[in-house]
């Protein structure tokens, strides 16, 4: 099989999977626009509400992740990620057309989220594993940059068209559109479920597998070390991103257009980092990656210390690249290195252990906000943010891990 680009765009399989992802970010890249301002629109949409509403998504997404994972290992991942974007659209069409019909209510969003969380904590772990049933080995960190590329490609276009389109219709059309690009790309991930492995028969409990899942997960420092810090910063990443952000934007910088703006930008330096990443084959890539991570503390201080939508972008756009970096030699590493019959149960303990605090803190963080300002929050944010990355460093294996040839 051909390497590079050009490996995965002649696997059929990969090609149906790279335009699933590329249509469901088109309406991935509306949401953290359409939801914050449609929340926030309602009568009672205040800062803590919509705190509620990011609580009601994230907590059954950390509490159900590890069973996921052992869903992930034990079913047709290709039968497992499309069947939960195809719920998943139904219930987002839903909540849309609630809104648009002037039906919409605090407590619907609260409810779509819950089960979107439920749903997503199936999907996140069988997706993470589900490019290792359809790529070839030489071509897989390819195949993850090729991924991220069309997603951020998408990103970027749903992002620029968002804030048109919630400042213009309402947010109601923009979740609306997010929900049928969930079932498209659901149907298009379904069809490919000939193509992955059969379901394993169950010889073992959901418990003991779990149970396997941490001793594998807890065998490697490294993963170790790097969930542990991830575990504060994507606390922090999501509620600037899904709270304090939008918040930022309709005080200070005009509202959604301007906010869909910093978002298209930070995608459009995803779209770079997923390329360097395809390029770029650094022998320690977990030391590499972790250091690409430093913008989002120049992110939180830019936010809340200026009102300059430019260096707001330029913030943004620096941090996409770190993110995405990051992500596909995360990624990457963990898929060479975890034995495939266990993968699904790692990165569902490396989803689970990542998103551990976020219900919390992005529970808090509106009404945080509300009684500091967002200017103290965010500095704070960014103080944190500083330390974190710092933390993993001091593990040997963080250090040491090398790529495989």
């Amino acid at each position: 099989m051909n390497s590079g680009f050009k490996g995965v765009w002649q696997t059929p399989t990969l090609r149906k999977l790279v335009a699933a992802r590329f249509i469901s970010n088109l309406g991935n890249g509306l949401g953290p626009i359409a939801i914050p301002f449609g929340v926030l629109g309602l009568p009672h949409g205040t800062p803590t509400a919509l705190s509620m509403v990011w609580l009601s998504t994230m907590l059954p997404l950390s509490g159900f992740m590890l069973i996921g994972g052992v869903i992930g290992d034990k079913f047709p991942r290709a039968q497992m990620v499309g069947g939960t974007d195809i719920l998943l659209g139904f219930l987002v069409l839903a909540n849309g057309l609630a809104l648009i019909t002037g039906h919409g209510s605090v407590l619907i969003f609260i409810v779509v989220g819950a089960i979107s969380g439920f749903l997503n904590a199936i999907w996140y772990p069988s997706m993470g594993a589900l490019t290792t049933d359809l790529a070839d080995e030489k071509i897989l960190q390819e195949s993850n940059s090729a991924i991220g590329l069309a997603s951020h490609i998408a990103l970027i276009i749903g992002s620029s068209i968002g804030g048109v389109l919630v400042a213009t219709f309402g947010a109601g059309w923009a979740i609306a559109i997010d929900g049928l690009t969930f079932l498209t790309a659901g149907l298009i991930v379904f069809s490919l479920r000939k193509h992955t492995p059969v379901a394993k028969p169950a010889s073992e409990s959901t418990l003991r597998e779990i149970k396997n899942g941490w001793r594998e997960f807890t065998s490697h420092k490294w993963i170790v070390a790097i969930v542990s810090a991830s575990t504060i910063l994507y606390a922090c990443e999501r509620s600037i991103y899904s709270i304090i952000g939008p918040l930022v934007a309709k005080e200070n910088l005009g509202g959604p257009k301007p906010w869909a703006l910093i978002l298209a930008i930070w995608s459009i330096g995803s779209v770079l980092g997923v390329l360097v990443a395809g390029k770029v084959k650094p022998k320690y890539p977990i030391r590499f990656a972790l250091m690409m991570q430093f913008p989002s503390v120049l992110w939180a201080l830019a936010l809340g210390n200026t009102d300059s939508i430019l260096l707001i972008a330029m913030a943004s756009f620096s941090l996409g690249i770190a993110m995405d970096l990051f992500y596909v030699f995360w990624v990457t590493t963990i898929q060479q290195h975890v034995a495939k019959d266990s993968l699904s149960k790692v990165l569902a303990y490396d989803a689970w252990g990542s998103m551990a605090l976020a219900p919390l803190i992005m529970g808090i963080a509106g009404p945080i906000t509300e009684h500091f300002g967002t200017k103290a929050t965010l500095n704070a944010i960014s103080i944190i943010c500083l330390f974190t990355l710092l933390m993993p460093f001091s593990v040997k294996e963080v250090r040491d891990i090398q790529a495989s040839s």
